[in-house]
């Protein structure tokens, strides 16, 4: 066991701004800056009521913070910023609310849980975990550091939330670089302050979208990497969780690259068991049977360049299998789902494009590159699940990659299904001053029953509330 730091407690409102209201339709924000919440009025209570700017009909909600204060006319106010209206005919009028939790760059990944178990949903994002419901209370899990945006990334690409030790309380476990960081989780210390005890998991995580799931079905979530060119699991012991973790091959060797891009976890062939799913095909997982077998390749190449970000198994045509949905290249162009058919027995994949580059921005409504963090989940409630995605900005610096200095946007994907079983993908702008890292999340984190989005990148950390009411 490590202790990573001096036992304290640091507590921060979100990011603070001083905003004027002008005519009761939108807020301007004037200054931005971090502030410990006994800067002010201890235990005051200030409330704002805001009308959203841009909406189709206006939105008024309130809003009371722990502290306020007026200044020359103007009102100290936690910043909301409307984002733009996605025009939508599913279940949910789709209209997502931008909060910045951070303007300051920690960290390329985001999750949710109930880290204070509350019964309210947090948000954790680098050293930060944001206490629900009102995301104001920033509390420092380790020695948080702000990281300049032009150089590489952060060393924080993944947080996943889990309770390792079985104490009932979530822990944390953090994913740094590829090729420089080994991977910890955080006990989380219950009713305790200050930094978190951590603990060593592995050496490298390889792979730059490692899935964090259930794959054997024990109930306990396992870390798909690549170790001395085989892939594999990495897995916690359940009985001694401080021990490090141990890995599992269950591929043939070959030569992978440490930054390989595209990996998933789903049922590719409808047994029952979930498959290892990577942009150069797909790993058969074999019956509990055959325990120790490697699994059975079924090569494919789904991206033709370098790869994407995560990838999803999801029967996107309601035609009984499961299809794959990934990007291209999560440094270049592409958004593609690939349908699932079967000739003499044996599975092929016929390739369906979502998005492509600026050529055919015309063609497809939306053309935006580096699109290097997803995830699968239905956004309007209407039963289906979208695909949501963004611009990941500066990857490899201000002159890196393709377009790196274009709009930073955020896009959700609705799944339409027609009577004639034709597909569409249809794009919704969320938002174009944000973007992704590596993670990006749909998760109900209001309690409202409609699935948020959370999201990160060099610009801050971010929160879409969905404001979508059933039709």
């Amino acid at each position: 066991m490590e202790n990573s730091g001096k036992m304290k407690s640091r507590e921060y409102c979100s990011y603070l701004s001083f905003c004027k209201v002008n005519r009761f339709r939108s807020v301007r924000v004037f200054l931005r800056r971090r502030v410990h919440l006994n800067s002010f009025i201890p235990g005051g209570v200030f409330s704002a009521a805001i009308l959203s700017d841009g909406c189709p009909q206006i939105r008024a909600f309130a809003m009371v913070v722990r502290v306020g204060l007026i200044v020359g006319g103007m009102l100290l106010v936690p910043q909301i910023c409307p984002a733009q209206d996605s025009d939508v005919s599913g279940h949910y009028l789709a209209h997502f609310s931008k909060r910045v939790l951070t303007h300051h760059y920690y960290c390329d990944g985001i999750n949710a849980g109930d880290i204070n178990q509350d019964g309210h949903q947090d948000i954790v994002a680098g050293p930060f975990w944001y206490e629900g419901p009102s995301f104001l209370m920033a509390h420092e899990f380790y020695p948080a550091a702000v990281i300049p945006t032009e150089p590489s990334p952060s060393n924080s690409m993944f947080s996943f939330v889990y309770d390792f030790n079985g104490d009932g309380y979530p822990d944390i476990l953090v994913l740094g670089r590829v090729h420089k960081h080994s991977a910890y989780w955080y006990e989380n210390p219950g009713r305790g302050s200050g930094f978190w005890n951590r603990h060593f998991v592995f050496e490298r995580i390889r792979g730059e979208s490692p899935p964090f799931q259930d794959v054997d079905g024990d109930g306990m979530p396992e870390l798909a990497s690549h170790w001395d060119g085989q892939w594999g699991f990495i897995r916690p012991d359940r009985t001694h969780p401080k021990k490090p973790w141990s890995f599992t091959p269950v591929t043939e060797k070959g030569d992978y690259n440490q930054f390989y891009h595209g990996t998933g976890i789903g049922d590719v062939n409808g047994d029952g068991r979930r498959d290892l799913i990577l942009n150069d095909g797909w790993w058969e997982q074999p019956s509990k049977d055959s325990p120790g077998s490697l699994w059975q390749s079924h090569p494919f190449r789904f991206g033709e360049e370098r790869g994407g970000a995560q990838m999803f198994a999801y029967d996107v045509d309601d035609d009984g299998d499961n299809d794959i949905i990934t990007s291209l290249n999560a440094h270049g162009w592409g958004l593609a789902w690939f349908e699932q058919q079967r000739i003499s027995g044996q599975i092929i994949f016929k390739k369906h494009l979502i998005m492509g580059d600026r050529s055919e921005e015309e063609k497809f409504g939306v053309a935006f590159s580096q699109p290097h963090a997803l995830d699968l989940v239905d956004l309007n409630g209407d039963g289906l699940k979208d695909i949501l995605t963004g611009k990941r900005m500066w990857a490899h610096g201000p002159t890196g990659d393709v377009e790196p200095n274009a709009s930073p946007v955020v896009y959700w994907f609705e799944l339409k299904r027609s009577a004639d079983g034709s597909i569409r993908f249809l794009p919704h702008r969320t938002d174009d001053r944000s973007g992704v890292g590596v993670q990006i999340i749909g998760r109900d984190v209001t309690g409202d029953g409609r699935k948020d989005i959370l999201t990160v990148s060099k610009l801050g950390t971010f929160l879409f509330t969905n404001q979508g009411e059933p039709e």
